[in-house]
């Protein structure tokens, strides 16, 4: 090993990346394909890890965050010819893991089971394969799925990893080109990223029937046989034929050639609207120009594989909480469940692929029926079908939900992120200290919702303890409760500051609505209108007006909110304090009102940005063209925000102004947003607490 290694962490500044860019290029054919905006967009997120001797590159690692799973997947690893065997892998592992191996519970990557030199790198490092399946190569070439284990059980060990993927119909084009992957390509033409390895663990890719019929039309009969070959790497797409046809003809207004190829393109296209799969790949530029016309018209969002690489991160995060899917479901008037329905639920909700016993839920079901002055026993449902079944009840200073049952629809997971995120809001609003879910037959996806948000399995009992105050994080070792371990203590006492505030964080979102008073990120207190206010998060205001927030648009997790570019930049993460303006008819205005994270600022083009957020549900189209008063070509900023804490007792402006005074700031009227130090927002923040319900 050279003596002047060095190992550090890079952005797209340093010196070294472009030499990486090459580097990763020169070893394409082993590392899989990536543009040079993937390089980019890991360098921003200092994904990149180099090892150097100040004056060459000798070799890097590029990995990704997947922090839905909380895991690391590495992307690239990459040594020159001329160091390998010299312990460089080594060092950039170890880099890796020293950084992460508190925040996350490992590390898992891909790799072919033919190149042996890696095979015995992993083992001797301490990966231990999961299992082996074939790669998306023309060649019969199999990967490996190495893992490497933290050892962290308390978080994310649980995970479906297959079911949590997200699902994309590739157009016959991409197929094509695709198999004929040895053949020199243009780079705004290439499919081959999409085949990277490292896209295995978090993509699902669909062909079209009526591919057959493309490939039918091929005079090459030996050329055919191996596109049907081909198509092994891939799912076939499943539909209602007949509502295909519809949408196929609905197309012809805007795919309006009628070649054979037009129609299969037109059909190819409905397949993906019909099904539930939301994304469309292709290369045609008929498509790609009439894209948001289409997407106006029909839930489906289509890309370019590069486009489709680059926002691969904003796709996952969208697969997992799709609010607009609830359009249509019942919120604010769940009704009571009456004696006469309760076997028709039981019935509907038994869990039956879990063999479970009628007679066993009948007696849960029942039990909490018979508490008739404590336990709530509800339904939500969805045009006249029950999609939900669940009891709650408070009990001293717990909130205890003895069941809690949902039907598989596309919905599924969305609704029980809502249900669970409902429960926490409720165990907030009463000052509870703890909620109990009794549930035993969650999903493996269920289960990683709820420990991320913050509960802990003990011995199938689901347990999240609500910490409603304010702490530095030397006393969050001194609470006491049984889920602390060495391992979270630990990640308070790292001396790297970056690094400290990064676990803080994270220990807010998994132990929310708990705030350390020490945390240092920005601070923003943004102005919104009392309307929007009581659209996106404030039930308080909702109820004050006429006509009250739209049901399938306020009960949301997360959340965008649009605003004018300027004029001040914000930058994420952050923490938010909402100040409703002035209006007359709303008696919350002229406050702040709740709190926020900030998790992404998104500056863009007005349709661009609303494309890329329309799944939240919450703006319709001329929302945003009123807000860019009709020019599409001026930019605005889109800002998502999460673990929204409404609060109770508003935190008048008279207040604020006081803080202001005492801390040697101006008074404000905060027409536009203001950024603040953690002082003030944490003497602000301690005035929420008014009375409770």
């Amino acid at each position: 090993m050279t003596s002047n290694l060095q190992i550090e962490y890079i952005n797209q500044h340093h010196c070294f990346f472009q030499d990486v860019i090459s580097l990763g290029k020169k070893h394409s054919s082993t590392l899989g394909f990536m543009p040079d905006g993937g390089f980019i967009d890991h360098a921003q997120k200092k994904f990149i890890i180099i090892a150097h001797d100040k004056t060459e590159l000798i070799g890097y690692l590029m990995f990704r965050a997947v922090n839905r799973l909380s895991r690391l997947s590495i992307v690239h690893l990459c040594v020159k010819d001329e160091f390998r065997g010299k312990g460089v892998t080594t060092k950039l592992l170890d880099a890796l893991r020293e950084k992460y191996q508190t925040t996350f519970t490992g590390v898992s990557l891909s790799c072919r089971v033919d190149y042996l030199n890696a095979t015995a790198l992993w083992q001797r490092y301490g990966f231990v394969s999961k299992g082996k399946k074939r790669s998306r190569s023309i060649e019969e070439h199999y990967l490996y799925k190495w893992w490497y284990d933290f050892n962290r059980p308390d978080l994310f060990s649980i995970a479906n990893e297959s079911s949590l993927k997200i699902k994309a119909l590739l157009d016959v084009n991409i197929i094509i080109k695709l198999r004929d992957n040895d053949i020199k390509q243009d780079i705004s033409q290439d499919p081959r990223p999409l085949l990277a390895d490292w896209l295995t663990e978090e993509v699902d890719y669909f062909y079209s029937p009526e591919l057959f019929n493309e490939i039918a039309r091929d005079k090459d009969n030996e050329r055919a046989e191996r596109t049907r070959r081909f198509l092994v790497n891939f799912e076939e797409v499943r539909f209602n034929i007949e509502e295909k046809k519809k949408v196929s003809d609905s197309l012809n207004t805007i795919i309006t050639r009628n070649t054979d190829n037009d129609k299969s393109d037109r059909i190819q296209l409905a397949s993906a609207i019909v099904s539930d799969v939301p994304y469309f790949i292709t290369l045609d530029k008929g498509i790609l120009e009439k894209k948001d016309t289409i997407e106006k018209q029909h839930e489906i969002q289509i890309f370019s594989p590069q486009e489709f690489i680059l926002e691969i991160d904003q796709l996952l995060n969208k697969e997992e909480y799709y609010p607009s899917r609830l359009k249509g479901v019942t919120f604010h008037s769940i009704a009571k469940v009456s004696n006469a329905e309760l076997n028709t639920y039981i019935d509907t909700f038994l869990s039956k692929s879990n063999s479970e016993k009628k007679s066993s839920f009948y007696s849960i079901v029942y039990t909490e029926a018979s508490k008739i002055n404590t336990s709530k026993i509800k339904v939500i449902k969805q045009n006249n079908d029950a999609i939900a079944f669940f009891a709650y009840e408070y009990v001293n200073s717990e909130l205890i939900v003895s069941f809690m049952r949902l039907v598989d629809t596309d919905q599924k997971q969305t609704l029980f992120m809502q249900l669970v995120s409902d429960f926490i809001n409720k165990a907030i609003i009463n000052g509870l200290s703890q909620i109990m879910i009794k549930e035993i037959y969650f999903s493996a996806n269920q289960k990683l919702v709820l420990v991320k948000m913050g509960f802990e399995d003990k011995s199938g009992t689901w347990i999240k303890y609500v910490f409603n105050k304010v702490i530095e994080s030397s006393q969050f070792s001194k609470l006491n409760y049984d889920f602390l371990d060495n391992s979270m203590i630990e990640t308070l006492q790292i001396v790297d500051k970056g690094e400290k505030q990064k676990n803080l964080l994270n220990l807010e979102h998994k132990y929310f609505p708990l705030k350390f008073s020490d945390l240092d990120i920005p601070c923003y207190i943004i102005p919104i209108k009392p309307y929007w206010a009581g659209q996106l998060f404030d039930t308080y205001i909702s109820r004050e007006t006429l006509f009250g927030a739209i049901p399938d648009k306020i009960w949301n997790i997360e959340n965008v909110y649009y605003r004018n570019a300027k004029p001040i930049t914000e930058i994420a993460p952050a923490r938010i304090l909402w100040y409703a303006s002035t209006d007359k008819m709303v008696k919350r205005s002229n406050a702040i009102i709740a709190s926020s994270y900030l998790d992404e600022v998104m500056t863009d083009k007005p349709k661009k940005l609303f494309q890329k957020n329309k799944h939240y549900g919450i703006y319709e189209w001329k929302n945003i063209d009123d807000l860019c008063k009709k020019d599409a070509e001026k930019d605005i900023r889109a800002l998502r925000f999460s673990n929204t804490e409404i609060f109770h007792k508003p935190i008048k402006l008279v207040q604020i102004r006081h803080i202001f005074i005492a801390n040697g700031q101006k008074e404000n009227t905060f027409t536009s947003p203001v950024k603040v130090g953690i002082d003030i927002f944490n003497q602000i923040y301690q005035l929420r607490n008014g009375e409770n319900k």
